[in-house]
């Protein structure tokens, strides 16, 4: 690597390389919250698919993250970001163009698979460019703008994409294309005047399968990826079989904008809480966070089966939001920390594998919601199901003092 460019990289928490990432995550977040959150409801109302169908078109999502995340580490370590990010931007943009012109459950199968490879591509890029171009001393604050800039987008899109469905869902598609086709170009040109660093010759070599055996040398780190799926599992309800619930109990538009209401209130919390979580983290470790967030998580979980006021659900998001704030913005973290610099491309893109339980969460939510007619014993299920992160994250943390 040079190390000319990255000690100027390094001069301050904000350089232009970190700036336009944090830039691009914003857009590429926002693009992706103006229809993603809404895709259960659209499945639902457009074609009438079953909670199992409509469950499956998002674990194939993950399901194609999960298998890419095994492979994708040793070349983000071994190639340069700039042409990983690239690749997977494409990826993107070739999704989002494609999905007006599905009208065939199989299309709508294939889109949610080539958007989970170019997922498993460009998010654990991003994140190890933050962490190799930031000190040290500023990565926790960096990491904090970076969750902060995503719930700032999910704030503002959600809302923004009920105004402008009235336009039709499919063209909201091609303007998520059109914001992705941005970022592209905007990476093309910061990259040609900052180019990257060269590939360390000790990684050429590198196999494809090198991944396989940092779970088999890193104990510790394959009981926190554990955590991780039982956390991934219960996040994943949110927007699959809490969205599907709400559409059973409610109207097509009160559920819209119910669920609209909902998510802006978890990013609003996000907004409000982050400064705190941030002290927090100063005093506590980032072990005891994930617990406590863990719990919170679960805790919110178990409340949205457990009435239909729309006050109490605001309620139960603002929990679920708090727990989500203590466990995300400490992941990255506590990530960057097990991990050597030449591995984070590896240990980041294998944090991916989480998608497991993201594979597992809208299946077997979907499942359930078509076998009970309540929601209460739904969520109760998934909230014992969730709450197993506690013992795990406990027992990673041991693990890793231990060696």
């Amino acid at each position: 690597m040079n190390f000319k460019k990255k000690r100027y990289f390094m001069k301050s928490k904000f350089n232009m390389v970190t700036s336009t990432i944090l830039v691009s995550i914003f857009i590429a977040r926002f693009g992706t919250f103006l229809v993603l959150p809404y895709l259960t409801l659209f499945l639902l109302d457009e074609f009438q698919y079953t909670g199992v169908q409509i469950g499956t078109i998002i674990s194939t999502l993950a399901l194609s993250n999960l298998i890419m995340s095994f492979f994708v580490g040793p070349y983000i370590d071994k190639f340069p970001k700039n042409k990983v990010i690239i690749t997977g931007l494409f990826g993107y943009l070739g999704c989002y163009i494609y999905f007006p012109f599905i009208d065939q459950y199989t299309g709508f199968i294939v889109f949610a698979a080539i958007l989970g490879m170019s997922q498993a591509i460009v998010e654990p890029t991003y994140r190890v460019l933050l962490s190799l171009y930031t000190e040290p001393v500023n990565r926790r604050f960096i990491f904090n703008i970076r969750y902060f800039l995503i719930n700032i987008s999910a704030a503002i899109a959600p809302l923004t994409s009920v105004y402008f469905q009235q336009f039709g869902m499919k063209n909201l598609f091609f303007v998520v294309g059109f914001i992705f086709l941005i970022n592209i170009i905007t990476f093309a040109f910061i990259f040609k005047k900052y180019p990257m660093e060269q590939v360390a010759k000790n990684l050429e070599k590198r196999s494809i399968f090198h991944s396989f055996y940092v779970f088999k040398k890193d104990y510790a780190f394959s009981i926190f990826i554990l955590a991780l799926i039982f956390i991934s599992f219960g996040y994943s309800q949110f927007d699959s079989t809490f969205s599907q619930y709400l559409g059973m109990i409610f109207n097509h538009k009160q559920a819209l904008q119910y669920f609209a209401w909902l998510i802006t209130t978890n990013a609003i919390t996000v907004i409000v809480i982050q400064y705190f979580v941030y002290r927090l983290g100063e005093i506590i470790s980032t072990t005891t966070s994930l617990m406590i967030g863990s719990g919170l998580l679960t805790v919110g979980l178990f409340l949205f089966g457990q009435t239909e006021h729309i006050v109490m659900l605001i309620l139960a998001m603002i929990i679920f939001t708090a727990g989500e704030v203590l466990v995300f913005t400490m992941i990255d973290i506590h990530l960057d920390g097990m991990c050597e610099e030449h591995e984070k491309g590896t240990y980041f893109a294998l944090s991916g594998v989480k998608s497991v339980g993201r594979i597992a969460g809208p299946s077997m939510g979907g499942l359930l919601l078509d076998s009970f007619s309540g929601g209460a014993i739904v969520f109760i299920i998934i909230s014992l199901v969730t709450v197993l992160a506690i013992p795990s994250f406990y027992l990673s943390n041991k693990m890793r003092m231990r060696f």
